[in-house]
């Protein structure tokens, strides 16, 4: 079954590419004063495998070595880490963001985020926003011996993931994440709104349902299969009471108060890579 799982993430991680196109340290933070007309400037970094292998590096596989360098250069250039959430309540709830925020993301839920990505956050105290495909979960239960380079989360790897404070955790559906017959959460030609809403209720409130029973608590953001949606998509999202969705299209969101429309489809640039921390950081924040 991981045979399967692993050769269909590759095929995915392949696509992304032309999906995003189409689509479109340790200091004690500052707060942000937000320009009446301008908002706060959110960067959003996407990543996706970290594996150990220098040869298995690619446009979506990292090494923990290039992560360890990008989070060191975020702490020496006065980024903080901050959670989906924090910018929730910022939003919404009066709540306060650092100077220079930027949310790392994590896509798909691999094993490696716990194996990697967790000692890092905790080793230079920053948060990370991890997306889980359900089905990949479900299926890693079943697995004896995880293997970093291709398994992913099961259960009380979820758990001890967001225990741990570094970490919140997000809808990526539950059986969505795919390109066979309807890419990713996108509607098909000519199905109907009514038949619609059905298949994304079910996946959407499947993967809800299992984070509460396996978990304790069920997600408050949504992240699109590979950034594509459509128009239901997106009511449906807001409807079952989402307060945020992440895209995939490439630019900085601003951030406003009491703007709610600006926490859905949260720009994120994609971490490739075979270019530098520098390359990278640069393509981000230019200079």
């Amino acid at each position: 079954m991981y045979i399967s799982l692993r050769i269909r993430k590759r095929v995915m991680l392949c696509v992304i590419a032309v999906l995003s196109m189409l689509a479109a340290v340790a200091v004690m933070p500052t707060f942000a004063k937000e320009e009446k007309t301008d908002g706060i400037k959110l960067p959003i970094i996407m990543y996706h495998s970290i594996v150990k292998n220098e040869d298995r590096r690619g446009e979506y596989v990292i090494t923990p070595i290039e992560l360890e360098k990008d989070l060191l250069y975020l702490k020496q250039n006065g980024y903080t880490t901050v959670f989906v959430n924090d910018v929730i309540r910022y939003v919404k709830r009066g709540g306060e963001l650092p100077e220079k925020p930027i949310i790392l993301s994590f896509d798909d839920g691999t094993y490696n985020y716990r194996e990697y990505l967790l000692p890092l956050l905790e080793k230079y105290d920053m948060k990370a926003t991890v997306s889980i495909v359900g089905a990949y979960t479900d299926a890693a239960c079943e697995e004896a011996e995880p293997d970093p380079a291709y398994s992913y989360l099961d259960w009380q790897d979820v758990s001890v993931l967001r225990d741990s404070g570094h970490v919140e955790i997000c809808n990526h559906s539950y059986d969505m994440h795919n390109l066979e017959g309807r890419r990713g959460v996108g509607q098909l030609e000519g199905e109907s709104y009514e038949d619609y809403r059905k298949i994304f209720l079910n996946d959407t409130t499947k993967l809800q349902t299992l984070c509460d029973e396996q978990c304790g608590f069920q997600p408050n953001v949504y992240t699109y299969p590979f950034g594509i949606t459509c128009e239901s998509a997106s009511r449906l999202v807001k409807n079952m009471g989402f307060e945020a969705s992440l895209g995939v299209e490439e630019k900085i969101n601003i951030i406003k108060k009491e703007d709610e429309r600006c926490l859905f489809g949260l720009y994120r640039y994609n971490r490739s890579g075979i270019i530098s921390t520098e390359e990278f950081m640069k393509k981000v924040f230019g200079a």
